[in-house]
């Protein structure tokens, strides 16, 4: 006999030895069936290596396809129903919470926790349809959550830190943001990550944690937010007629908010210009459309009083360097 049919013999042999002695070290009541075609296995597999044939091979590998097709089916049902079932569950929760004044970050954050909920809870289930026993599965499960948890620190982290942003909210969707180098408005906020839409139309994927830890400016966490326009007039101008102007114009601007009337202070002495610091306020939304008008009217005011908006100069001499060097040569 070749000598890879004799490994294959000895431990087909081995296999049949073990499994005998574990049935004979327990009950026949909680003796496992799994024992059972282990033995008849190595049994039909010693008798395929002794003399070959394609009956032989077809008897002893037929059953085995066949038990490890019907698994495959079981494992593809139960993924089309948890997956239908996740879905209906998800789409009920958002069904429900759309009926409540829930805030529309938690409502996004509990619809996605619902579909997690329901792949958590369908895995015992469907690990006991398979005949695996739970207390084999808390082992293996104890033992594999800690090398899981160590090599998942960072998304773990990020879990945590979704949920304290969902605890302490101190942003929302909807919210603009300023974070770094990223501004724009909260899409979503999720689990692991926060989406920020930027003014470019970007999507930018923030970490949660990063959000936690780092400053971040809500740039609409109040409804009335202030605009600060600095202007500067020329040397010699009536301060007192160029304030009032400036005043009347930011005053008559549309759209600003009606509660807080306008200001304009003088900030100092520039190296071209006497300079104002002019404070407008407006709904948090409309910033950057008021801002662009109160531009426009406190330039057309001071260009109707031809009060001059002078800019930096500079006047470079070097003719007479130039003169004495081509007098050298």
């Amino acid at each position: 006999m070749p000598l890879q049919a004799q490994e294959i013999v000895q431990s087909a042999d081995q296999a049949t030895q073990a499994a005998n002695g574990s049935s004979g070290g327990g009950s026949d009541a909680a003796e496992p069936v799994i024992v059972s075609e282990i033995a008849e296995f190595s049994s039909k597999l010693q008798s395929l290596v002794a003399d070959p044939s394609w009956s032989k091979a077809v008897d002893t590998f037929l059953p085995v396809l066949l038990d490890i097709g019907k698994v495959i089916f079981i494992v593809v049902v139960l993924l089309v129903i948890v997956s239908f079932l996740a879905r209906y569950a998800q789409k009920g929760v958002e069904k429900a919470l759309g009926r409540t004044s829930i805030d529309e970050t938690l409502k996004t954050f509990m619809i996605r926790v619902t579909r997690y909920a329901v792949w958590i809870m369908a895995v015992p289930v469907a690990l006991s349809i398979l005949g695996v026993e739970a207390t084999s599965l808390a082992a293996v499960l104890g033992a594999a959550g800690l090398a899981i948890g160590l090599g998942l620190q960072g998304a773990l982290s990020n879990i945590s830190a979704g949920i304290m942003l969902l605890l302490l909210r101190p942003v929302r969707i909807g919210d603009y943001v300023s974070l770094q180098d990223v501004s724009g408005e909260v899409k979503e906020l999720g689990l692991f990550y926060t989406v920020v839409n930027s003014f470019d139309n970007e999507p930018v994927h923030i970490p949660n944690q990063q959000i936690l830890s780092d400053k971040v400016r809500n740039l609409t966490g109040n409804e009335i937010r202030r605009i600060a326009l600095p202007v500067g007039v020329a040397y010699g101008t009536d301060l007192h007629d160029a304030e009032r102007i400036i005043l009347d114009a930011v005053t008559a601007v549309p759209g600003r908010a009606q509660d807080r009337d306008p200001a304009v202070y003088l900030t100092g002495f520039g190296e071209s210009s006497i300079d104002f610091i002019i404070h407008v306020y407006c709904p948090n939304r409309e910033y950057l459309a008021i801002r662009h008008v109160a531009i426009h009217a406190v330039n057309d005011a001071l260009k109707k009083a031809e009060i001059e908006i002078p800019f930096p100069q500079r006047t470079l001499s070097g003719s007479v360097l130039l003169a004495r060097d081509s007098d050298a040569d």
